[in-house]
């Protein structure tokens, strides 16, 4: 019978940890930590997105809000905007939202915030030490998700397993290959430049695929192995209105365990963001980072 990898359980538990962990801060020590989700113009899947992060916060207990600026805006003076939060000793973590205007250099923009504040875990630094391999700092949280949703479900060890990633972007499809790199996985990166032949090939005999590479239907769950575990992180509108995945998932019994869109990666991303803030504020104002546990042990609660 297929497993389905549903997020809500995952975020539940992550989010009841959080807010623990901030009311501890709070009677220990007096403060709040504060989150500032930066957006230009206006984008409908960052609104919500965005109404989602500040509702997750105040539901922790942790200060949230918007800073909206002009389309318009010109790049210098944007800058400035961020170096006022930067340097605001009461800001623990700064967001901002994609897409920018035309013509930025999103590197540029990102590298503007600390590492210390990146409560996305997409600053340049932050991503390279993702790929030294070091603990203790924030993670782009997407790709992190994937794997929490593998982990809570008992897909702890993938030591001998053939993993394939779906996707190269930065902040999910290779940081995902390199989180299961360094969790000793044997692991296959295809793209939308893989031909088809090619990806059939490589799913064929996969243990555990992820995919993310932002097409609707890429993947068909007649091409993947019965013991399979299926990560969809994609999220498609359909022709009539519907939110889909990257995976054709018309029959689901093809495999082993298969993560729904929308209900399974999405939930719980925003519950990282959550971790991540906490282990930017408790890092930088108490100089010792709260790291989230292990979840198996939070789901045993």
């Amino acid at each position: 019978m297929t497993i389905l990898l549903e997020g809500k359980a995952v975020s539940s538990a992550i989010r009841t940890w959080v807010a623990s962990s901030v009311a501890d801060l709070q009677k220990k020590y007096g403060w709040t930590p504060t989150l500032i989700t930066v957006q230009i113009g206006e984008n409908l899947a960052s609104k919500r997105y965005i109404k989602n992060q500040i509702r997750a916060c105040h539901e922790a207990g942790i200060n949230a809000r918007l800073e909206k600026f002009s389309a318009d805006i010109k790049k210098e003076d944007f800058l400035e905007e961020i170096a006022s939060f930067v340097h605001d000793n009461d800001v623990d973590g700064i967001i901002v939202q994609t897409p920018l205007p035309k013509g930025w250099c999103v590197n540029e923009i990102l590298s503007a915030i600390p590492p210390g504040k990146d409560a996305e875990g997409v600053h340049p630094e932050n991503l390279g030490r993702l790929y030294l391999g070091e603990d203790g700092i924030p993670k782009p949280c997407t790709a992190w998700a994937a794997l929490s949703l593998l982990e809570w479900y008992g897909r702890e060890s993938f030591e001998g397993k053939r993993c394939v990633v779906i996707g190269r972007s930065a902040n999910v499809g290779r940081a995902v290959a390199i989180m299961l790199m360094h969790k000793n996985a044997t692991v296959t990166i295809c793209h939308t430049k893989t031909s088809s032949k090619q990806l059939k090939d490589a799913i064929a005999s996969a243990d555990v695929v992820v995919v993310a590479a932002g097409v609707a239907e890429i993947v068909d769950t007649k091409n993947l192995s019965p013991n399979a575990w299926v990560v969809d992180v994609g999220t498609n509108v359909s022709v009539d209105g519907r939110l889909i995945g990257d995976v054709t998932s018309s029959d689901i019994t093809n495999v082993a365990a298969l993560s729904p869109v929308p209900g399974g990666v999405g939930p719980i991303t925003v519950s990282l963001l959550l971790v991540n803030l906490l282990l930017c504020a408790t890092k930088r104002r108490l100089e010792q980072g709260v790291l989230l546990p292990n979840l198996l042990d939070l789901r045993k609660k």
